[in-house]
């Protein structure tokens, strides 16, 4: 071990009289080493030999005089923590050692966090003075040592049935309808958001107040403990359900993958095992238990019980999305390996977490929140652009297409949501009684928004799966054929926010890729051809996911004449990165989610100012599709073409002076926008280049509608030939 860091940074157990003796000697030998050092160089120096040696010396006595200085710091730390009784006595064979950490602001913060335990015991129990100390604690009161007090003095399996005592005292004020149940509520849910939030420091392996591995492997085993003894699910209640109920008070705190590795993925290996005796319904976190509807939500103010189902893995993909990229993928990519705890549950030891959440326990979240928590997780974990996110934003794209394919039947030429699903394959009593219930498509529907928004930000590799479908059926680097996006899209499309985002999306990858082609001066036919293949795809799996349901296809309609009316192909890019990047690679597809999200900022603003459609309305989708082409390639024509001033003098859409420019796009009112859209279409001839976009459109749809195919192999019909 080097001279720096002899004495370790953080803790060191030291008896105290030896210790005391060890900072006398070396405050003694860093002035006798200094004295040396200096009496040698002179020596040298005036014998004309190398003062290397006295150098050498020096630093010595120099590392010497700064660890004296520490150890003084120390002995007096040591001196003041066993003359306050505040200090840890380790007991060894060779004698008594105090645990003596660096700082001894962090000593007094973990010996609070200590006598804190003693108030939370109290407060589970009801005593109204441990609960108004407790109350006035807040988040800002919690350090790394004082959460490592907490749970050190309560240990894991206390620190669980806390929540359970405080839960029973809560129902019971709430069946009984007393008055001030409201103000209980509240007083349950800032002592849960304390222990919590001390979960998740002393549970983080990069805080000065980690509790240790050992401490998360008795949680993961204190978690899979019932109460009462010899109880099962859903009789009892296990330490699982509470700590659900912790995830869920958690607010901001954020946690580590430590904590998603070693108790975050037990809790869904957990879960899978109970499915042989739940089946299809989900066990319920404490709240959910006691019937207590909204009452440990954060933003509650007025309780209302109720009987609504909870699920106790919803806290934990929620805190999972909150923690952070790599948090979410630690549960996402884990594959299960047999265990102490995973003996006799075979299906979650063949398959990955994704698998199991995604595929294996679809009906299980009908009965929750229909996958939104899931769905977070994967957006959080899914959108980067790292090859981590890309990989699992396309394994996840797999499972669902796949499992589409089952739910969605062609019968009589048409797209249905056929009796059967995905789980025929499985066998009786995989998933208990879900062979026999109804199939339900919208299972995951909570899932579809997120999902969208990862497609979104992987919309580049989608059009790479497109144009390879026109050459072969096999899967290319994503893993996904042609007829698996389709099917994908199918399921997505079915929610029009999804929907919704997936076309904002689609137009802002079109806006780069004409702005891009209109600046290279390169074929724009070619470009748009391209692009509304895409387009094609999007209308035709949301027209064959919504069938002949007139509501909704009005609503699609008037979606996009909004898009048109509004000017959303007019938003310029301006000078943002987005605009200059390459065709291809990271900073294209960060470009592509970065303008869409702009897009979707642009005309939510839009809607909400109620700003009249300044546009005359397409009457059809793909017409919808062929101005927003004639709007991107204006503006970019604009913004990349040098125009003489001579061309527009005296034109309503354009600057007075000399020389004259054209008007900011957005600063033009519906005349001056109406000329200057048909002045630009004459101008650069853009007629000409969007004539290839209904045929691409086209073409797109057709080639979805022909991968919708019945068990004899016939395809549907395009949705334009109804």
């Amino acid at each position: 071990m080097g001279d720096e860091g002899w004495l370790g940074p953080d803790t060191c157990g030291v008896k105290l009289t030896e210790f005391e003796h060890m900072t006398r000697q070396m405050s003694t030998a860093a002035p006798k080493l200094a004295d040396l050092a200096d009496a040698l160089w002179q020596a040298l120096h005036g014998a004309g030999a190398s003062t290397a040696p006295a150098m050498e010396i020096k630093r010595i006595a120099d590392w010497a005089d700064r660890a004296a200085t520490d150890l003084r710091r120390r002995s007096r730390l040591a001196h003041d923590l066993d003359r306050q009784k505040t200090a840890m006595v380790v007991c060894r064979q060779d004698g008594n050692y105090l645990k003596l950490p660096d700082r001894y602001t962090d000593q007094v913060a973990n010996a609070n966090g200590r006598r804190t335990a003693d108030l939370f015991r109290r407060a589970a129990s009801g005593d109204a003075t441990a609960v108004s100390a407790l109350r006035r604690m807040t988040s800002d009161d919690l350090t790394p040592a004082f959460a490592k007090g907490l749970l050190e003095a309560l240990g894991p399996e206390e620190l669980l049935k806390l929540p359970m005592a405080l839960v029973q005292r809560l129902a019971g004020e709430v069946r009984q309808h007393r008055d001030g149940v409201d103000a209980s509520a509240a007083v349950t849910r800032a002592i849960l958001a304390l222990l919590s939030g001390s979960l998740a420091l002393a549970t983080n392996p990069g805080k000065r107040g980690y509790v240790g591995d050992d401490y998360l492997k008795a949680l993961r085993l204190a978690g899979r403990t019932n109460l009462p003894p010899l109880s099962q699910p859903p009789n009892g209640t296990s330490g699982y359900q509470s700590l659900a109920t912790l995830l869920g008070s958690a607010g901001g705190a954020r946690f580590s993958t430590r904590f998603m590795e070693i108790v975050g993925n037990d809790m869904i290996a957990y879960d899978g095992a109970l499915r042989k005796d739940l089946g299809q319904l989900p066990l319920p976190d404490l709240a959910g238990k006691a019937g207590l509807g909204n009452a440990l939500d954060p933003s509650t103010t007025k309780v209302k019980p109720d009987d609504r189902k909870t699920d106790f893995l919803v806290p934990l993909l929620l805190a999972a999305a909150n923690s952070g990229k790599e948090a979410s993928q630690t549960l996402l990519n884990h594959r299960p390996v047999a265990g102490p705890f995973e003996k006799g549950t075979p299906s979650q030891l063949t398959t990955t977490n994704l698998k199991y959440l995604l595929h294996d326990r679809r009906p299980v979240w009908g009965e929750g929140d229909h996958g939104a928590a899931l769905g977070k997780a994967i957006q959080i974990a899914a959108t980067g652009q790292d090859k981590e996110s890309t990989a699992l934003a396309f394994a996840v794209s797999k499972i669902l297409a796949d499992d589409a394919r089952k739910i969605y039947v062609v019968k009589e030429g048409k797209v249905t949501t056929g009796e059967k699903g995905p789980f025929d394959e499985l066998k009786d009593g995989d998933l208990g009684d879900a062979i026999s219930r109804p199939r339900h498509y919208d299972e995951l529907s909570g899932l579809r928004p997120g999902m969208a928004t990862v497609l979104v930000v992987h919309m580049d590799e989608l059009h790479d799966i497109v144009r390879l479908s026109g050459f072969t059926e096999k899967a290319g680097s994503t893993g996904l054929t042609g007829e698996d996006l389709d099917y994908l899209l199918l399921d997505l499309t079915r929610d029009s926010a999804a929907y919704e985002k997936l076309l904002l999306g689609q137009i802002a990858h079109a806006k780069l890729a004409v702005d891009r082609t209109v600046r290279q001066g390169g074929d724009l036919s070619n470009t748009i051809a391209g692009e509304g293949r895409m387009f094609g795809h999007l209308l035709e799996a949301r027209h064959q996911a919504v069938g002949a349901e007139e509501g909704r296809l009005a609503e699609d309609k008037a979606r996009m004449e909004k898009f048109v009316g509004l000017g959303i192909g007019l938003l310029p890019l301006d000078d943002q990165r987005a605009s200059a990047v390459p065709v291809v690679g990271k900073l294209y597809t960060e470009g592509v989610g970065q303008l869409s999200g702009r897009l979707t900022k642009w005309f939510a603003k839009k809607l909400a100012d109620e700003v009249s459609p300044t546009i005359k309305a397409p009457h059809t989708e793909t017409e919808a599709v062929e101005r927003l082409f004639n709007q991107m390639i204006a503006s970019s024509m604009v913004a990349h073409r040098e125009i003489p001033s001579t061309d527009l003098a005296g034109k309503p859409f354009a600057t007075e002076g000399t020389p004259s420019r054209v008007r900011p796009l957005n600063s033009m009112d519906a005349v001056a926008l109406e000329r200057f859209l048909s002045w630009a279409s004459d101008k650069f001839k853009i007629d000409l280049a969007t004539g290839e976009a209904q045929q691409g459109i086209e073409n797109g749809q057709r080639m979805t509608a022909g991968h919708y195919r019945s068990a004899d192999g016939k395809s549907v019909p395009p949705s334009s030939l109804r």
